[in-house]
């Protein structure tokens, strides 16, 4: 709301701005010298309310930064179990799985005292239901007012709106805000982008972003926020590049569909003689540079018109590997299209304590004693790479229930309460017998 109701900019000196910077608190502490500090988020206790990608995804990317976590699902699946324990591969990674029923009277009980241990509350879920289990922000704030509760959602903004608490998940987005038919090139060949994840991700790094902007705030002034994002939100945010007009802008033709290859004739996908692709990604002040590879230095002669054509033909002259290589020598950007299976079995090592930072633009860690009982392959997650602050390799996804009798034991629960609660139902150790069918 804040952001809607913004004050205008003033223009003032230096001193009455520092004045004004001043009366606000700010005394987070001083940097740490040793180069080998800890993470960004070490000692922050977060609980996991959320459950498919969006939400369990913000999650686990703020374990890679040192964030402790608890995730907490129902006693007994409530939704789709099989697809809980597929995405979980990827996000439970690095998280304490706590099985309870948060709607019966002893869950309400243990929900309450994790909430006054803990820092971050996140969960995915519409208002109505926030408010019908008592963690809208008032109820939270009874409990611990210094608590940030993160809330992701489908349709919501910054006001209530008519599909604010309407239930959802990403195809759904995709059809209402028009990437399907960005996508599929029309109204009448609309196609999802991708099977799953495409806005959830997003959504994901939104919330992820939203808890640590919360928790530098609180640094900072020490006011708690109640950071909030949709997958509706991040939809609109993608497509912003295709929402704005001015006045040296072109026609507004952007390359669409099933058959596109890129956005023009110097960036897009071209296939060379042994079959493999590369990415061309040359600007206009680049087409000088082709004229140190012959028989490219034709291009600059050509009618824009021509020149996909000529390049297509070219192009099949030589291997895109050839390709790659030559055009990077001469200044321009090109990039090998790799199948992920190639760019796995190239990357791959033994799952360790390295997050896998220094391996380049690719690292995928092999989990042989992975709690599946499978051998499994994953990508490192390293997306960000500070120069000071430790990324995490995190432990496996553990299966769900493991960590149930651990977490109510730090919470000075008794192995008898814990038994009792165990057989009324109100906590589970386990979904299944097997991680996995066997």
């Amino acid at each position: 709301e804040v952001m809607l109701t913004a004050a205008p900019r003033r223009w003032v000196d230096v001193d009455e701005a520092i004045a004004v910077l001043n009366e606000a608190r700010c005394d987070p502490p001083k940097p740490v010298e040793d180069s080998n500090c800890g993470g960004w988020l070490d000692g922050v206790r977060i609980l996991d309310l959320c459950n498919v990608i969006a939400g369990p995804h913000s999650v686990t990317y703020l374990a890679r930064f040192g964030a402790e976590v608890i995730k907490l699902d129902s006693a007994l699946p409530s939704y789709d179990s099989g697809n809980a324990v597929v995405y979980g591969f990827s996000h439970m990674r690095g998280k304490q799985s706590l099985l309870a029923d948060i709607r019966s009277v002893e869950g309400q009980q243990m929900l309450k005292r994790i909430i006054r241990e803990i820092d971050v509350v996140v969960w995915n879920a519409p208002d109505d239901q926030i408010k019908n289990l008592g963690l809208d922000q008032d109820s939270i704030q009874a409990i611990n007012p210094d608590a940030i509760f993160c809330k992701l959602d489908c349709f919501s903004g910054v006001r209530p709106g008519p599909r604010s608490n309407y239930l959802g998940y990403d195809d759904l987005v995709q059809a209402a805000t028009g990437i399907m038919v960005r996508f599929g090139g029309s109204m009448e060949t609309p196609e999802e982008h991708a099977h799953v994840g495409t806005i959830d991700v997003m959504c994901g790094f939104g919330g992820a972003l939203g808890v640590a902007t919360a928790l530098y705030h609180k640094l900072k002034t020490g006011k708690t926020l109640r950071p909030c994002t949709s997958l509706a939100a991040l939809s609109g945010l993608l497509q912003i590049p295709f929402c704005h007009d001015f006045s040296t802008r072109g026609p507004f033709d952007e390359p669409s569909g099933r058959d596109c290859q890129g956005y023009n004739e110097l960036k897009r996908f071209y296939r060379g003689s042994c079959g493999g692709y590369f990415f061309l990604c040359a600007q206009e002040q680049d087409i000088a540079k082709f004229d140190l590879l012959p028989p490219l230095d034709k291009l600059a002669n050509l009618r824009q018109c021509d020149r996909a054509l000529f390049l297509e033909t070219t192009f099949l002259s030589a291997s895109a590997r050839d390709w790659q290589s030559r055009l990077q020598s001469v200044g321009i950007g090109a990039a090998f299209c790799e199948n992920i299976e190639t760019l796995r079995s190239e990357n791959s090592r033994a799952a360790g304590p390295s997050a896998g930072t220094n391996q380049g633009s690719f690292s995928f860690s092999t989990y042989h004693d992975h709690p599946s009982g499978h051998c499994v392959t994953q990508l490192d997650p390293y997306a960000i790479r500070p120069r000071r602050g430790k990324i995490y390799a995190l432990t496996a996804a553990e299966k769900y229930g493991a960590s149930t009798r651990s977490v109510l034991r730090d919470l000075n629960y008794t192995d008898a309460e814990i038994d009792a609660m165990i057989d009324a139902g109100s906590v589970s150790e386990s979904w299944s017998d097997e991680y996995l069918p066997s």
